[in-house]
């Protein structure tokens, strides 16, 4: 039996992942992250599992234990790289390591955080602010109330 955050985890990721992909909203969109939400949370499902999505030609294929399982073909999408998902992470990943020898070469995220739900708003409060700007802010409010009762 599922745990609902780690569900709750497993549906964000995956979305994050569809995201990423600029998968357009639709039915068909709905059913493939319900599917893809339903395979990595089944209680037989290795640790190691995972998705791919290669943009020629379009598919997002699930591996078990290293084997393809499940391959889903999509509309073509604006993502020229090659993603990884295992459920809860996402990476950008070397495509040509990963075609010529199913090696996973971790690239990382950059260019995939505006994907996340959210993502830009969570670094910004009400009036704008980023998060580096008001951090510094409090910084200089700490210096000044040191100085003041020091």
């Amino acid at each position: 039996m599922m745990i609902i955050p780690n569900l709750e985890r497993i549906a964000y990721t995956v979305e994050c992942f569809l995201n990423a992909l600029r998968l357009e909203d639709g039915s068909r969109r709905t059913e493939l992250e319900a599917s893809l939400v339903r395979w990595f949370s089944k209680d037989i499902r290795h640790k190691d599992d995972y998705m791919i999505y290669q943009a020629s030609p379009a598919t997002i294929t699930c591996y078990a234990q290293g084997r393809p399982l499940k391959v889903y073909s999509i509309p073509p999408t604006p993502q020229e790289k090659t993603l990884w998902c295992d459920g809860s992470k996402l990476s950008i990943i070397d495509s040509r390591a990963f075609a010529y020898n199913k090696k996973l070469v971790m690239l990382g995220t950059a260019g995939l955080l505006l994907t996340l739900p959210g993502a830009l708003a969570a670094n910004q409060n009400s009036y704008g602010v980023g998060v580096e700007q008001r951090s510094s802010n409090n910084n200089n409010n700490n210096n000044n109330n040191n100085n003041n009762n020091g």
